[in-house]
């Protein structure tokens, strides 16, 4: 297999039996991961067409926007299964895989894409919010350090699976409480995004090579 590093602009070339159990021993963390039984994906569809319309006899969501007929739309027409990869990060001990799933075309993509927009302009927006390592370093460059201070630098394995839902939801709503631009591009409430938030995360799930 051929595959791109995660830092770098390295190329990767890995046996695909190694590859294969090292994704299925990193599944097997019963913690993070759970095999289910069966596809979920037909009740979790019915259930976001559920809310969907919901928002749309409601006068919240237009015709057009909920429409089959449009590439935008958010009603989900396809029913592919998110499938799981993984890229190797060569800049750490034992080449760990970062996992990575491919959400395109599945049923929640399009509603995942259309609450990104209206969460987008929310972020950035709070007084610990860096943006990229140049942002640090201008933020640092005119700072003053004692002589036993020191610099400290945090790094979260595994940031989705081990992000609580319930609190981000809770922080979620406290920043649409206190910013009210995001009510120009929408016409949704702040439950109505919360309960499509909670719907997107609670219900994620993928495939690996069947």
């Amino acid at each position: 297999m051929i595959l791109p590093a995660v830092k770098g602009r390295a190329t990767v070339i890995l046996d695909k039996f190694e590859y294969g159990e090292k994704v299925r021993q990193m599944l097997s963390d019963e913690k993070t991961y759970e095999k289910l039984k069966k596809d979920p994906t037909p009740i979790y569809k019915k259930k976001l067409v559920a809310i969907l319309s919901k928002f749309k006899d409601q006068g919240k969501l237009s015709s057009e926007l909920y429409s089959v007929f449009l590439n935008s739309h958010l009603y989900p027409t396809s029913e592919k299964i998110p499938k799981l990869y993984c890229l190797p990060k060569i800049h750490k001990r034992d080449v760990p895989f970062r996992p990575i799933v491919d959400y395109t075309s599945s049923i929640g993509y399009n509603t995942s894409r259309y609450l990104a927009d209206i969460l987008g302009p929310l972020v950035g927006q709070t007084d610990s919010f860096v943006k990229n390592s140049q942002h640090i370093v201008s933020e640092l460059i005119s700072l003053e350090l004692e002589e036993d201070d020191i610099l400290v630098s945090h790094d979260v394995v595994s940031l989705f699976t081990n992000t609580p839902v319930k609190e981000s939801l809770d922080i979620i709503s406290t920043r649409l409480e206190q910013v009210s631009d995001w009510q120009d591009t929408t016409m949704l409430e702040k439950d109505d995004m919360l309960e499509l938030l909670e719907f997107v995360l609670t219900t994620t799930y993928f495939a690996f090579r069947g």
